[in-house]
This record gives structure tokens, sequence and C-alpha cells, in this order.
């Protein structure tokens, strides 16, 4: 079975089988006496690894420009270095398999370029300099490297240097994949963000100011739905049969158009709705505002018969708060809440279109509550989100911003300074404890400068000290692998060695 995806902050590899391949080390960058000679230099001239560069299968020199190719079994192995400028890659560096070379001219040095690649199969990218190691770039040479998701388009900025560069797209496994074709732009950056965006296109897509990204960026309730494709807000569409009629169908289909969820004198609410799969992005919304820091919220999806329908909750961006999908009913508690609007996703899971809806009732439940500590905020993990700080009564992220430092506590990668991760993984126990910045590492040793409570992770393509386990609720889960025993699949505490297997 399959499932939305959402955004992960770290993800599993080997043992629940997530697109991840193997894990490379970084090569040594050469002295400046005895670098090989640039890529300009001839096929002759240069590592085996590297001839590619010499040759490449695309030479780009006008920009923007829209290209396309299919990734088989021809292409020459180039493995990425670990250190680029930019590395956004949440499941590790993945360069097992066949790779494929476009050489990009005519860049203005000193101008930010994105690169957005599309494929059929989990592909990632990288974009270098020059190749001048035994098994392809150095560190260096590396400007950017792209895979954060096992699923869409990958994409990623880089600042131009006064030379050309060299875009690898690149697969995972050692095999190519069954569907090869991808398809690449490149063109100079607009905005990094919402902010340098306004008017018709105030949202910021992969570089470009678009009327929307996704359905959160649109207002308006008669469209509140973003059409992923055009990037404009309209409204919902829906091939159910039976799909609900009062608000008028498919006006929920998108947050703007969500029913509100408003508790009764004793805090509770109950709706009565109607769901398929047709499309598969079909959704019906719900809101419910926070207007007291640290109100507690229990989200319960229950019907009939034997669809599979699923529950998530969001903040108003779209930033998830809670998840439920494999039992009946479906079930979301989320604590300490900051103040603020949230939306309840109802939708149904299934390999095929089904068309005919499945009527639902969806209840809530309110009780004011307000945290007094961090420990507060690690209680509740079931089906929560951590958010590991307690301000004002709520729980709230931490905000690291990429500094702090190994053993400081964290809820996101992004909270951990340069050479270290976060354990926070989804809908484990104790992680107002047990998150902390950990080292990079390869084995148990590693980490010992961590103390003796510390060990390496196995089970990631990028693994780092993280304390040891002493129960499987302590062990991460994998959303979109269906549990023997739900609520998730869920690695095991091995607890004489503290490893989660």
């Amino acid at each position: 079975m399959g499932r939305v995806t959402y955004t992960t902050m770290v993800a599993l590899c080997a043992t629940f089988a997530a697109a991840c391949g193997g894990t490379t080390a970084a090569t040594p960058d050469a002295g400046a006496g005895d670098a090989p000679p640039p890529p300009d230099g001839g096929a002759d001239a240069m590592p085996m690894a590297c001839t590619e560069l010499s040759t490449p299968a695309i030479t780009i020199t006008a920009l923007p420009t829209h290209i396309t190719g299919d990734l088989d079994d021809a292409g020459a192995d180039m493995t990425a270095p670990i250190g680029c400028t930019t590395s956004d890659a949440p499941y590790g560096v993945q360069t097992a398999g066949n790779d494929e070379v476009v050489r990009v001219d005519g860049l203005t040095a000193g101008t930010d370029y994105v690169v957005r690649l599309v494929g059929s199969a989990d592909l990632s990218f990288y974009v270098i300099t020059g190749c001048s190691s035994s098994s392809g770039p150095a560190a260096r040479e590396c400007l950017l490297y792209e895979d954060q998701t096992t699923t869409g388009a990958e994409a990623g900025h880089f600042v131009a240097p006064s030379g050309a560069v060299w875009i690898v797209v690149d697969y995972y496994q050692s095999q190519p994949p069954t569907d090869g074709a991808w398809a690449v732009d490149v063109y100079p950056s607009q905005c990094t963000g919402d902010a340098q965006c306004s008017g018709s296109t105030p949202s910021c897509l992969d570089g470009r100011c678009v009327g929307c990204s996704t359905s959160f960026d649109c207002t308006d309730p008669s469209k509140p739905v973003c059409n992923t494709s055009t990037h404009v807000c309209g409204a919902g569409t829906s091939g159910c049969s039976g799909d609900d009629s009062s608000p008028p169908e498919n006006g929920d289909d998108g947050p703007a158009g969500a029913r509100a969820l408003v508790p009764d004198a004793q805090g509770f609410t109950s709706s009565n709705g109607h769901v398929c799969n047709s499309p598969s992005t079909e959704r019906d919304y719900f809101a419910f505002t926070v207007a007291t820091p640290g109100e507690d919220w229990e989200i319960n999806l229950d019907w009939s018969g034997t669809a599979d329908l699923d529950l998530a909750v969001t903040d108003a961006a779209g930033k998830t708060m809670g998840l439920s999908y494999y039992e009946h009913a479906e079930d979301i508690v989320l604590t300490y809440l900051p103040a603020g609007t949230y939306y309840v996703a109802v939708s149904q899971f299934a390999q095929q279109a089904q068309t005919a809806a499945t009527a639902y009732t969806l209840r809530t439940a309110r009780i004011s509550d307000a945290c007094v500590d961090a420990d507060d905020c690690g209680a509740e993990y079931r089906n929560q989100i951590y958010r590991g700080a307690c301000s004002g009564g709520a729980c709230v992220p931490i905000d690291g911003a990429g500094a702090l430092p190994l053993g400081a506590a964290c809820d996101s990668v992004s909270d951990c300074a340069a050479g270290s991760s976060c354990a926070s993984f989804f809908f484990t126990a104790n992680a107002d404890t047990r998150d902390v910045c950990g080292a990079y590492c390869a084995h148990d040793s590693d980490c010992a400068s961590m103390g003796p409570g510390f060990v390496c992770t196995t089970y990631l393509q990028q693994n780092f000290c993280v304390e040891k386990c002493t129960a499987d609720l302590e062990c991460p889960v994998s959303v979109s692998t269906v549990p023997n025993t739900p609520p998730w699949a869920r690695l095991r505490c091995d607890k004489t060695s503290g490893h989660c297997v």
C-alpha cells in the first residue's frame, strides 16, 4: 500500500525498503600539485569515472532550458562526494547506479540558478564544476546534491561559477530503473521564498513565482484547490458518486473551503461526510481553531465497510501535525497546540480508482490544557509529530536554525549544525530526552565522544549517533509500510546492543 507523502524528518532505508542505495565515503581532496587535469584536459587525462564529462550526453548553451533523457545501462557510474556546498538529501547520498551527464554553458557568474528534475523513478542529481578523484568529483567540486524526496520533483539552487558546470542525473540502485525517463529544467532563480513573490503569483515554487504551490496557498473558498500542473487555484473536481452536497459538492476539497469544526459546550463536535479516491488527490477538509495556547484535540474518523480511509492534521501552512493510516477507526491525539487554525484531511486509499463514495463520521473532542516543560511535549507520540519546546503553555518546534551543537535537544534535522543530525523520527517514545543532535558515524566507536550511551544507527544512508534504545517504542517507524500490528511498522530494539534493528 502507498500513502500520500508528507514532509518527513529522517527517512529509513534498508529495513523498510525505502528508496536507498549504498552509502558513499568522501574522497579526500587531492593537493594542488597532485590534482589530475580538469575535465577539458581530455578523456585520456582524467580518471575513468570522470570520462562522461568530456563527452556529455547533452550540452546546454542557452537558458532557460527544458531537456529530456533516459537512464539506461549505458552510462558509467560516477560517485557523488559527501560535503557538497549544498546538500539536500535526508535519505543520504545515493550513487550506486548508472548516471547521465549534462554540460551547462552560458551561465552568468554569481547568478542563482535552479535545476528541477522530474522522473518516474526515484532519481537524484548533483551539480559539479569538475571531476578530479578516482571515483568522481571531489567535495570542493560539488555545488549541489539534491535528493530530497522519493516521489515528485527534485529541485535545488546553485550559484554559478565563472565556467561551465555539469549536472549528473543519478539512480540509487546498481540496476537501471524500469522507467528511466527524466526531464530537467534549468533557469535563473526568481525567488527563494514567498516574500519575494506578489500579485497573481504570490507563491515561490522551485525558484519561480507561481499562483500556488499547494492548496494551502489558495484563499478563495470557491477555488480551494491548487492545480499542480498549472499552479492556478480552481474549483474542486471529483469523480465520486454520492459525494457531499452540503456544503456544495467538492467545496471542501481544499483548505479554503474547509467545513468548520465548532465545539459544543462540552467541547465535542460531530460531522458526517462522503469521500472516494477519484482522483487520488481527492480530500475532504475540515478546520478547527485553537484560541488558547495549550489546548488538546482528539480527532476520530470512523466508517462502515472495508474501505481504507486515512486521517491527517496540518497547521495553517500545511505542515503535518499528526497522521493515522492503518487503523479502523483512525484516531489522532494532538496535545498542547499553539494558537491558530488547523486542518483535518479525510482521504481514501486504494490501488485502483474507487468512484463509490464511502460515508464516514468525524468526531472531535477539545480539552483546555497547558504544558509545563519539555517533558510534557514528548508524552503523546502515537500519532503526533513531536514539537520539542514548551512555550507559553504550548509545545512549539525547537528553533535550532542549523546551529545546535552535539548533544543539544532537537526536533528536526534542520536544527543541528553541519556534521550532525537529529533523531527526529516519527512517533517514537521519550523524544524529549532522546532527540539530540548526533554526529555522523560509520561505527559505534565514532560515537564515543558523545558518551557510552550512544550508538551508530545502521538503517540510514548517512548514519549518525543516537542514544541506545531500551524498548521497541523508542525505534523509528515507516509511515509507508503496512504494519503487522497497527498503528505503525516499527523497527525492533535489540536491548543487548541498544540498536534498533
